[in-house]
């Protein structure tokens, strides 16, 4: 008699309530023809409940074993990763006003941190001279602050920002709906710690 074959497909990272044991439908998809065997290996229990926020980790091998000692006859396939970062974390209330001041904050301080960025960047290359120069090049008239110059220089600064970090100005739906360098750098952000952590919990087990 063929073994029910059983795909499990590990994740990347978990978020899980402390006070919830970890099962495997937390980690991992799976998939079975036989429905009775694919609710019962969703709900097996790979950990105990943590208590308190933490970061924790489980490897493939571990939710191998787990499967396999309670299920020993079937033919299991594992897919995805090879370990999963765990995150024990609480669902906070939700406090709407709080967030606003949070966001608005940070609102605050990128909006001051860009202009002073700028403003650094264009007294280190001289950009008053360079506007002086190109002025003087284009009508043979030497003239200091050529505002004719500097009005449309500031508002293509603003323009090719907006146009750089949004998908907004575009006519295309997928241009739209494509992430931005920001979004990009913040995924890329969130790779590189949660990296960081899983190595940090991995060597304190070790």
């Amino acid at each position: 008699m063929d073994k029910e074959k059983v795909y499990i497909i590990i994740s990347k990272k978990a978020t899980i309530d402390p006070e919830k044991d970890l099962l495997v439908e937390d980690i991992a998809e799976v998939y079975s023809e036989n429905e009775s065997i694919k609710k019962d290996i969703e709900i097996l229990r790979l950990k105990k409940k943590n208590v308190e926020e933490d970061w924790d980790y489980i490897t493939a091998k571990d939710v191998v074993e787990k499967v396999l000692s309670k299920y020993p006859n079937i033919d299991l396939d594992l897919l995805g990763e090879v370990e999963t970062l765990i995150e024990y974390k609480s669902r906070g209330k939700e406090r709407p006003f709080w967030e606003f001041i949070k966001v608005a904050a940070v609102c605050i301080v990128l909006f001051f941190g860009a202009s002073l960025a700028i403003i650094n960047f264009h007294e280190d290359v001289n950009t008053r001279k360079s506007m002086e120069e190109l002025y003087y090049t284009f009508t043979g008239e030497k003239k200091k602050n050529p505002l004719l110059m500097v009005i449309p220089y500031c508002f293509g600064i603003g323009i090719g920002v907006i146009t750089f970090f949004s998908r907004v100005l575009s006519s295309s739906k997928r241009r739209q709906q494509e992430p931005g360098p920001m979004e990009i750098e913040l995924l890329l952000y969130d790779e590189d710690l949660e990296k960081d952590i899983l190595n940090n919990v991995k060597k304190k087990k070790s």
